[in-house]
């Protein structure tokens, strides 16, 4: 084991004596033996060791055995204590979960240092996760398993079995202690740990090893189907200023719609029954709306149009100063009229009369019966119909900002000015010129 140990080490980081090491230690058998691993081949490497005290005085004295190994390992060891039930609370999440985030967060705080972070999950953890994601139905993803190598942190144990792991132990005399937690069946991962997995080995003994080669195959068998997937979502797919947008007619041209706009829209947390409910409504009029935790997805007329739920809607704002004004990301100068005035044609600048507004101003979305008079053209527009002649979509809709004043539209910002307020050539005598330097759709 030690000999096959090194050389997964090595294909995971190049050459192994040239990195520095953080191993997260618990005291299991699992990590009682990577920390030995470590050891035997004189590798530079600390540990680092989370106290959550889900098991009272068990973890305690969990902590004082990885405390007693790297003494006896001559290594630097980090120690952080977690009150992980009152971390849970509000949280939303299991117990296991909490302690996952807790545990990585710290990692990645402490980790800085060092060229690697080492866990220690084994093919049984592997096969674990494979069974738990095809309950759950995370698509073909979830059937890669547990990353060997994911950025900084590496698992080389993920080819040994606990079986494997727990003789080396025994067989080198590793001081171990045992998680009891990992024998009640309490949890769903420990139900499969206690009693399916041992059912699978009764028709196969060797299942661990089986999982652990398949894992392997799907692994390259995704990561094939990924790029062919990620190559038509480079012709189908188009992002401007955090908006995607997915041609419709273009998608339905491929076979597998289904399959592709899972693939799409999974990055952006829609599930499964989204997205089977986005495709039932894809032949419909525009407008249709879908949320995942994160984003909302409009079925415009010719496009699908996915933005991050925060930029959905602007709230209103009374602006009663030129100086708040500028706060909300506008740029204004009080002018004297001049007949030779050269105007900005730039559709994010305003001129208005001073003498035709008053404060206190209001920022804020359109709303449906909207109407104003365009400024070059005759008689009143709805906002809804100038958008439509204009050819803007229903996302960017929500997220163009209007300046006005009681019930008046002064201006639709980087749109089109109102006709009522413009500077007119024989009575204005000091007129604002009024940037804007956010974004407009």
């Amino acid at each position: 084991m030690k000999e096959f140990f090194f050389n997964h080490l090595e294909r995971l980081t190049g050459d192994p004596y040239k990195n520095k090491f953080l191993l997260a230690v618990s005291g299991g058998a699992d990590s009682s033996v990577m920390a030995a691993l470590f050891h035997s081949w004189h590798l530079s490497f600390d540990m680092a060791h989370c106290n959550f005290h889900l098991r009272e005085e068990d973890s305690n004295k969990d902590m004082n055995l990885v405390q007693t190994m790297a003494t006896k390992y001559q290594c630097k060891l980090f120690i952080k204590e977690f009150n992980t039930f009152q971390e849970q609370k509000n949280s939303g999440k299991s117990i296991e979960m909490v302690a996952r985030d807790l545990r990585y967060t710290w990692f990645a705080e402490i980790g800085k240092e060092y060229d690697y972070l080492v866990t220690a999950h084994h093919a049984n953890d592997n096969a674990e996760t494979l069974l738990m994601n095809l309950i759950r139905g995370t698509g073909l993803k979830g059937l890669t398993g547990i990353p060997e190598k994911n950025g900084r942190i590496i698992r080389p144990l993920l080819h040994f079995s606990a079986a494997k792991i727990r003789q080396y132990a025994l067989q080198n005399h590793i001081n171990f202690r045992e998680d009891l937690s990992n024998f009640s069946d309490q949890h769903h991962r420990n139900k499969i740990r206690l009693s399916v997995i041992p059912k699978l080995e009764e028709i196969k003994p060797e299942v661990i090893k089986t999982f652990t080669h398949d894992i392997e195959l799907i692994k390259k068998q995704y990561l094939f189907y990924q790029n062919q997937i990620d190559s038509i979502c480079q012709k189908l797919r188009t992002e401007k200023e955090n908006t995607i947008y997915i041609d419709i007619n273009e998608l339905l041209s491929y076979q597998n719609v289904e399959v592709l706009l899972y693939e799409i829209l999974t990055q952006y947390h829609f599930n499964a029954d989204t997205v089977h409910n986005i495709l039932y409504h894809l032949q419909d009029h525009s407008g249709k709306r879908f949320y995942s935790k994160t984003h909302l997805m409009i079925r415009d007329r010719n496009c699908l149009i996915i933005s991050p739920l925060d930029q959905e809607i602007i709230s209103p704002i009374l602006i009663h100063s030129i100086e708040e004004l500028v706060q909300h990301g506008f740029e204004c100068e009080m002018l004297s009229y001049q007949a030779s005035i050269q105007f900005d044609k730039n559709p994010n600048t305003l001129y208005v009369d001073t003498d035709k507004i008053t404060f206190p101003l209001i920022l804020r979305s359109w709303r449906e019966g909207d109407y104003f008079y365009p400024f070059g053209m005759k008689g009143k527009k709805k906002l809804s119909d100038y958008f439509t002649d204009k050819k803007v979509d229903l996302f960017t809709k929500q997220k163009i900002k209007l300046l006005g004043q009681q019930n008046e539209i002064i201006w639709v910002v980087g749109y089109r000015a109102d006709n009522r307020y413009k500077i007119d050539n024989q009575h204005t005598k000091k007129y604002y010129k009024i940037k804007y330097h956010g974004s407009v759709q």
